[in-house]
């Protein structure tokens, strides 16, 4: 959203309570007000009203006066209401009271709250960048803790109130207090980081659900390697992938520069792309290190890492709740990252029936392209002598040649199906089938300019293996 519609919105609803009982209590608060202040996007504008079901009661009165759209949406649990102006019919604003919390039941972050001061509703915040408020009536931005506006300027993520009771309350802040640190590359003020490692344990109450959204946050905002290293350093990554923990201190062999979490980092550091499934493959590409490596004659093995990688990668988005959609791709991805591995530095050892067997396993191009992002990325990341930084382009050019004269196994399909193969072998429906087409396939991958006539001769010529 533009700075120009959140200050008309804000215009328009100061002329409109001038003179009422809301004059001088209307507040956009938090996220809108910090990013007016940084010129950045503003995304959502959420107000706060400082009187007794203010929120609610607000959101009646322009509806009342018929300035919604579509009535009002009210959630009376939260004291909540969510409306759209006819005169922004585009904009989504949800109003609450200001308000206070009382955590009851420690096992869950879900308080009691009641009407409160705008001083209560900023010190239960999570962020001091994010509890700042501008008054609808005189524009005046209000900093209840007096270091919000400071901490935009001087980059400082801090808790407005004490961290210990910030995280105590709702541990889940630990995790948004990351996210908002590496969304910007900002610092976390000492106290605000010890509280976080102290209350860490908090996060065993925090459902999968969340904990899965705010990973996605961290994964794709700007500096997902500072956000995963937060995780690391402050103990949180406990209660977000607990496998990864493992990683930390495991040494590795001759092909690589530092411990398996070292590399991990430096594949998302060299990863070309934004991608949320990208950039979960590269954290979790070599999660299976930890259960297949070996020490032999002093040598370090990780043999067929990339499988039980890929089995983990199941396990652990299962766990998240992740989609089976997701999960699969990422499951691919990582499945796949060492098929390359053995075709050169320059890919002078590359075969081109590999390649387009390759590309027929992964079946679109933007999927064959997503994993050699990530081939690139793990290239990227080995040791100095090791690294294959040209092999990707190599490879990327030889499919550009196959598109060109029409090889390229993109979606390929055979000339000939199951059935044409049962008749022309004059056999009935079994796994003789799967073989005689599987055999096919392969002729194809060394040729799949063949016609069909050729196809048909190769299959009269083929005896099934005994």
């Amino acid at each position: 959203m533009k700075h120009e519609v959140y200050k008309k919105i804000k215009k328009f609803l100061s002329e409109l309570i001038k003179g009422t009982e809301w004059e001088g209590h209307v507040y956009t608060v938090g996220g809108c007000v910090r990013d007016e202040l940084m010129g950045s996007e503003i995304k959502d504008i959420d107000l706060c009203v400082s009187l007794p079901s203010g929120g609610v009661r607000f959101a009646e009165w322009l509806r009342d006066n018929g300035h919604t759209q579509k009535g009002v949406t009210i959630y009376p649990s939260y004291g909540t209401a969510m409306l759209h102006l006819k005169a922004f019919p585009d904009v989504e604003l949800e109003f609450v009271q200001t308000r206070k919390e009382k955590y009851v039941d420690h096992t869950c972050r879900n308080p009691e709250t009641a009407f409160g001061s705008i001083e209560d509703d900023c010190m239960r915040r999570d962020l001091t960048i994010n509890a700042l408020y501008s008054n609808v009536s005189t524009g005046e931005v209000v900093d209840i803790t007096g270091k919000g506006v400071e901490d935009i300027k001087n980059h400082i993520i801090r808790t407005p109130n004490t961290p210990d009771v910030i995280y105590d309350d709702d541990p889940l802040r630990i995790l948004r207090c990351i996210r908002f640190a590496s969304r910007y590359g900002w610092e976390i003020e000492k106290d605000t980081f010890e509280g976080m490692v102290r209350n860490k344990h908090r996060l065993a109450i925090i459902t999968k659900e969340r904990v899965k959204d705010e990973l996605d946050k961290m994964l794709t905002c700007q500096h997902p390697v500072m956000a995963m290293e937060l995780l690391r350093k402050t103990g949180a990554m406990h209660n977000v992938i607990p496998e990864l923990e493992q990683t930390y201190d495991m040494t590795q062999n001759e092909y690589h520069f530092g411990t398996v979490w070292e590399h991990t980092m430096a594949v998302l550091e060299h990863l070309k792309s934004d991608s949320l499934e990208l950039r979960m493959a590269a954290l979790l590409h070599d999660i299976g290190k930890i259960r297949v490596r070996t020490i032999e004659d002093g040598k370090v093995h990780f043999l067929k890492h990339e499988l039980a990688s890929a089995d983990m990668v199941e396990e652990i988005l299962e766990t998240l709740r992740y989609s089976n959609e997701f999960m699969d791709e990422v499951a691919f991805l990582v499945k796949y990252h060492m098929v390359c591995k053995t075709w050169g530095y320059e890919c002078e050892h590359i075969k081109m029936k590999k390649l387009r067997k390759l590309q027929y396993e992964c079946g679109t191009e933007e999927r064959f392209r997503n994993l050699m992002l990530l081939i690139d990325a793990d290239n990227n990341a080995h040791a100095a002598d090791r690294c294959m930084p040209r092999q990707v382009e190599m490879i990327l050019q030889c499919t550009e040649g196959m598109k060109q004269e029409g090889s390229a196994m993109f979606g390929y399909k055979l000339p000939l199906t199951g059935r044409d193969v049962m008749e022309i072998k004059n056999i009935q429906p079994g796994p003789e089938v799967r073989e005689y087409l599987d055999y096919l396939l392969k002729i194809a991958m060394v040729n799949p300019l063949r016609d069909k006539d050729e196809f048909i001769k190769h299959l009269k010529g083929y005896r099934l293996k005994k």
